[in-house]
């Protein structure tokens, strides 16, 4: 029974909706009366009501009523109170019934029913006298009889009792005994006072038809697999480790509403959102009568609490860093090397799961309110249901850098599992089960997981990005490693040989056609390595990222220390001496030396010669302050102007000199690296985390 507007109610369920159609074709139509199994049988006989749904073979009932053709098939099973023993021995049906007939038991019957099997209906009709039958009404009645210690056992169809015992919370002592037995056909038994034999003949022809058409098949997946998959997924284990992944969505919050200064509402908003947001958005697309949030506020409880016990702990943290700054350093070293790793593994883990499970239950609400065709509700609703609380989440925080739409993974593998859930159960065998569908979702939750934490662990970027062989951070920083070289070779052309062989500035004209040219490519270099900085890059990229950013302002550093220092040229009134124009022979020497050989390295990208240029700018480094110190003494003692012009611009060359060191330094990774500005939030939220800087 569904609640329907108002306080009207509409019956539902596999055989109300085959029968509803079954007799819209004949042109009838058609009014449901809930009544006891035995009170329809009695209607039947008298006349009462016309037909009765899921009805077993027994020769009796053919006084009174017609059976139509089969229409599909059903499996009984043993339910019995896990204090009986015993039961181990049981493999078979006529295990059961050796077990019934010397056992000391009390067995529950709905009165009127047939159980479809012709032993077991002549031992309850004598039963033995250690077996004592208790009567009952339907199937609920039987589960609480059980529980209430008043029988032992009873005979029940899965489809239904397993729906009844999962909703049941007290009904954990209650077992099923899972032994093999026979399909049982399943007819319609028609009124013989209502109904003729012509209308008989009607009804099994317009059911063969919908048979034949697969139109029962289709039913029975509508309504038995939402049954089974509620059954699954409402597991206690299953909700807890959900319950999970939704603190670990939280967290997650917490971190990021420290760093972007949220307030205590707005921290709610960013872990709820992620939490519930997907299925409120998915049963607001379906048209649910009630939003699943409204029925199990678990999920939004859980939010609030992981944001309030969060905001506590933050304001414990910044109080104790205040007033005792020696026990929060402490606190930041355990965070840092032990509580980080943890809780960064841990938020792979559930991340995963949380992509499982989420997928599987957005294919279950897909299926329950029976949207078709099924092959494309269901992924959608299944990416909607993983992913769609998060994007509402970012575009809250008015994050133009989405990356969910973007460089992860996580829409997709939902996608994916959802298409391969959905398809596996459109296309499953006709005979549906239990065991089938727990071990189908199991598998598929476990699947998902798999493959969502490897792509976490490797680090993987989806590779299904518009533009990615051009515009993909990667992709930018590879083009950076191999346009390098070009720059270096730019500057090595500042130098040139005159006549006699000696290194001399390239004439003024080429010089600053040289500059320009720098200018252009590093401008290139710089444009491209922005827009790597306004993407959302992983750890990996973001330590790839400040090396290429700031090799690059040393590379132009050093190149407008060098422009500056050539331009300068002496005038036409200065006379030269053969002091200046020795020392600025050397110099000029020296740095065509050093110039020449970074571009060598930088082209080779080999660790050998970088090693052998950190050698040399530390030669150099030394041998530049004595020989300045020489000519300091000498341009003292002579008072030569012209070598005290070169003295002066010498400390450009020393500031070109260092700016190679460093450069050297940074690609042998013995230089600290700036933190640059890579606008990447989750990476610096992880970093936060793991308490790095």
């Amino acid at each position: 029974m569904e609640a329907g507007p108002g306080a009207a109610k509409e019956f539902s369920g596999l055989d109300i909706q085959i029968s509803r159609e079954l007799f819209e074709q004949a042109g009838y139509r058609v009014v449901f009366e809930p009544m006891s199994w035995a009170a329809s049988l009695e209607g039947l006989r008298t006349g009462e009501i016309d037909f009765l749904m899921g009805a077993y073979y027994e020769k009796s009932r053919e006084e009174f009523a017609y059976y139509s053709k089969p229409y599909r098939t059903e499996r009984n099973d043993l339910y019995y109170h896990e204090s009986i023993g015993n039961l181990d021995r049981i493999k078979s049906v006529q295990d059961v019934l050796e077990f019934l007939q010397n056992e000391k038991l009390n067995l529950a019957l709905i009165q009127g029913h047939a159980y479809g099997f012709e032993q077991f209906t002549r031992l309850v009709r004598d039963p033995p006298p250690n077996l004592n039958l208790i009567p009952s009404q339907s199937y609920r009645e039987n589960l609480d009889l059980m529980l209430n210690g008043i029988v032992d056992l009873f005979v029940a169809d899965p489809i239904i009792m397993d729906r009844l015992i999962a909703e049941s919370e007290s009904a954990s002592a209650v077992r099923k005994l899972g032994i093999p037995s026979r399909e049982i056909p399943v007819h319609i038994l028609f009124s013989k006072k209502s109904i003729s034999q012509k209308q008989l003949k009607q009804f099994n022809s317009l059911l063969e038809g919908m048979q034949a058409q697969g139109r029962v098949k289709d039913l029975l997946r509508e309504f038995v697999l939402p049954a089974y998959l509620s059954i699954t997924t409402g597991q206690t284990w299953f909700t807890v480790l959900n319950l999970l992944g939704i603190v670990a969505f939280c967290v997650s919050a917490l971190f990021l509403a420290r760093k972007e200064r949220y307030n205590l509402f707005g921290a709610l908003v960013l872990a709820t959102l992620p939490a519930i947001g997907g299925g409120v958005l998915r049963d607001l697309f379906l048209g649910v009568d009630q939003v699943f949030v409204l029925k199990t506020p678990a999920y939004f409880l859980v939010a609030v609490c992981v944001v309030l016990a969060g905001f506590a702990s933050i304001k414990c943290y910044d109080f104790i860093h205040d007033r005792y700054t020696v026990l929060g350093r402490t606190i930041d070293r355990f965070i840092e090397k032990k509580l980080g790793g943890v809780l960064g593994q841990l938020f792979k883990f559930f991340d995963a799961w949380a992509v499982g499970s989420f997928t599987v239950i957005g294919v279950g609400v897909a299926l329950e309110m029976r949207v078709e065709p099924l092959w494309l509700w269901g992924p959608a609703m299944a990416v909607l249901t993983a992913s769609g609380g998060v994007i509402l989440r970012d575009i809250a925080r008015a994050d133009f850098n989405i990356e969910m739409l973007k460089q992860d993974t996580y829409a997709e593998t939902s996608l994916l599992g959802g298409i391969i859930y959905t398809c596996a159960l459109m296309y499953s065998s006709y005979e549906l089960s239990l065991a089938f569908i727990f071990y189908l979702t199991m598998t598929m939750v476990f699947l998902l997981f798999g493959l969502r934490l490897f792509i976490l662990w490797k680090g993987y970027m989806n590779p299904l990005q518009f533009g990615d062989i051009y515009t993909h951070p990667n992709t930018r920083l590879r083009q950076f490693v191999s346009k390098e070289p070009e720059l270096f070779k730019i500057i090595s052309e500042y130098y040139t040989d005159d006549e006699r062989s000696q290194t001399v500035p390239v004439p003024q004209a080429g010089l600053e056609g040289a500059h320009n040219q720098f200018i252009y490519s590093a401008g290139e270099l710089k444009e491209s390595l922005d827009q790597v900085a306004a993407e959302p890059l992983s750890e990996k990229s973001i330590n790839s990222y400040r090396q290429c950013n700031t090799r690059l302002e040393l590379a132009m550093s050093l190149e407008n220390n060098l422009f500056a220092y050539l331009e300068q040229r002496p005038g036409t009134d200065l006379q030269l001496s053969e002091s200046g124009l020795k020392l600025q022979q050397t110099l000029h020497e020296s740095l065509r030396t050093l110039i020449d050989t970074t571009a060598m390295a930088v082209e080779s990208r080999d660790p050998m010669d970088f090693s052998m240029l950190e050698s040399l700018t530390s030669n150099y480094r030394q041998r530049f302050d004595n020989l300045r110190s020489k000519y300091y003494v000498r341009q003292r003692e002579c008072g030569d102007v012209h070598l005290e012009m070169v003295l002066q611009s010498t400390h450009k060359v020393e500031r070109i000199i260092f700016l190679l060191s460093d450069y050297v330094r940074l690609r042998l990774d013995k230089k600290e690296i700036r933190a640059g500005n890579p606008t990447n939030r989750k990476t610096q939220q992880v970093h936060t985390i793991t308490g790095r800087p």
